[in-house]
């Protein structure tokens, strides 16, 4: 009885989707760049929530390094490709490789920490559509030691032209999804500051990463809206002590021709073990964007609470409440050119205690670009300060120093 009220309101929210969804009427998006700019992620991608393979216009817009206007002068005007094997054989192929060379200065007097060469993603794309209500995507990626990963894999049904059903792993529908996990309101960019009692991202799941199950989606008119059920920690043949999937996620927003804007939900529950253990995670959060010629203007907002349990019988539960937002303005003078300016902010522990609260207390402040000198390959740069509230860690008379990064990634995709 007690896990039918858990998941009392979820059904709830699957069902006022379901209606949402299968109402007959085509979404309405706009022509410009991505969510950034207006459009949905799905105007561009197989993936509602975006990423992975493209679709033909997210292919096309690519090809024209990022422009609906195709290049009409110079070195590509005539560049004729496309990402589909043939009509009669619809399979979409992509590729999407991302490279970095980083310098990080943290605890060193002079000179950097570290400055090296790192792989960041290594991703093989496939996506099979033999009629537009049936899509199967794949994707083998290497971004693990070893090599040998399958990111997405996952089949999605059309329900009507507004609404679909996806089953398999992906990842799931909570907030934007970014090319940068660093963001504050994703994983966060505390690397360096980690240790076991704060831990150094926002979300309890890592969203680089997939889960498994099922998600429901739609739009109707300038409404779109997906909700999912996934496994979260748990796992129903693994895990003897959380074997009920138990990951709920949602998200629901409007998009209009200058602005986009959405509200998302994510809570997972597990049941308690012995030695003290997360028993519930919850996040929620607000997103927008608009636009005005070249430039774009994006932020999010999100926060949430972790509760444990106590480590010994009779010990009170511990709860942790956590806070993170960014905002940043993009300018892009021309298709090969974009410009950034971001700051962020990170509470991972917003205890009632000033001290504790300094310390797990962080901003960033970043100055990013990018530059697409051909078709399908991107350098991006960036110079990045992380700045703690508290400059003395009272526990330990340590001092807690500033971070400065710097980088330039290059980012091949077909």
């Amino acid at each position: 009885m007690r896990r039918m009220l858990r998941a009392f309101p979820v059904v709830l929210v699957l069902l006022a989707l379901a209606s949402l969804a299968l109402l007959p009427r085509r979404g309405v998006t706009t022509p410009l760049y991505a969510a950034r700019q207006g459009l949905l992620c799905q105007n561009c991608h197989f993936d509602p929530n975006g990423g992975g393979p493209r679709n033909e216009f997210g292919f096309a817009f690519a090809k024209n390094r990022h422009s609906l206007e195709a290049d009409t002068s110079g070195a590509w005007k005539d560049l004729d490709l496309t990402n589909r094997v043939g009509e009669k054989f619809p399979l979409y192929f992509g590729v999407n490789q991302r490279f970095m060379v980083l310098a990080d200065r943290l605890s060193a007097d002079r000179g950097v920490d570290l400055a090296g060469f790192y792989d960041m993603e290594s991703a093989l794309h496939m996506a099979f559509q033999p009629h537009p209500r049936l899509t199967l995507v794949y994707t083998h990626d290497g971004f693990d030691s070893n090599s040998r990963s399958t990111r997405e894999a996952y089949g999605l049904i059309g329900l009507s032209d507004d609404a679909y059903l996806r089953a398999g792993q992906f990842r799931v529908p909570f907030g934007l999804r970014l090319d940068d996990h660093t963001v504050a309101t994703r994983n966060s960019f505390l690397e360096a500051y980690s240790d076991p009692i704060r831990p150094a991202r926002f979300l309890p799941y890592d969203p680089r990463g997939v889960d498994r199950g099922v998600e429901l989606g739609g739009t109707h008119g300038i409404w779109y809206g997906r909700a999912s059920i996934t496994n979260g920690t748990s796992h129903p043949l693994l895990n003897p002590i959380n074997n009920h999937a138990q990951a709920f996620a949602s998200k629901f927003g409007v998009n209009v021709p200058m602005y986009q804007s959405g509200l998302s939900f994510y809570d997972e529950w597990s049941r308690a073990q012995p030695g003290g253990f997360r028993v519930r995670a919850t996040r929620w959060g607000y997103y927008g964007m608009t636009h005005a010629g070249p430039l774009a203007l994006l932020g999010e907002i999100a926060a949430g609470t972790d509760a444990f349990t106590g480590a010994n019988p009779g010990d009170p539960d511990v709860k942790t409440n956590r806070l993170a937002a960014f905002a940043e303005l993009d300018w892009a003078p021309a298709r090969q050119w974009n410009f950034r300016v971001r700051m962020d902010r990170l509470e991972i522990d917003r205890s009632s205690d000033p001290v504790l609260r300094d310390l797990g207390t962080f901003s960033r402040y970043a100055l990013e670009g990018e530059v697409v000198p051909v078709p399908f390959a991107e350098i991006r740069w960036a110079l990045r300060l992380i700045d703690p509230v508290a400059k003395t860690d009272p526990f330990s008379l340590s001092t807690i120093r500033n971070e400065k990064q710097g980088f330039v990634q290059f980012h091949f995709s077909y």
